[in-house]
């Protein structure tokens, strides 16, 4: 599919730090289907082909690729993963008060010598 003159490629390359190839490839292949989906309206489904007119029409845009961004996750941050401690806040609690005990200790021991 071919693309608008306006695209920045530029700026979609700074977007996608951390795609691989196929991360890629889906963006674009994203981008064009959000264009397709606007022409939906003048294409005849029935028809076994697509008029050449509306074909040329179509031009992937900066708007398709901001869209398609919004819809993928590169791969690098997919293999990210959050762990949540099972810490109840009481223990929390306790820690900060005999933390809060030792620090107060160790202050009084370096001002007194």
């Amino acid at each position: 599919m071919k693309l608008s003159d306006a695209v920045d490629l530029e700026r979609i390359a700074k977007d996608t730090h951390g795609y691989v190839d196929a991360d890629l490839t889906a963006l674009c292949t994203e981008a064009a289907l959000q264009c397709i989906r606007e022409k939906m309206d003048v294409i005849d489904l029935e028809d076994e082909s697509i008029d050449a007119e509306v074909l040329n029409s179509m031009a992937v845009s900066n708007e398709h690729f901001h869209t398609a961004l919004g819809t993928s996750n590169p791969f690098a941050l997919r293999e990210t993963v959050v762990e949540v401690p099972n810490v109840s806040c009481g223990r929390i609690l306790e820690a900060l008060k005999m933390s809060s005990v030792s620090c107060k200790r160790l202050f009084n021991i370096l001002w007194s010598t």
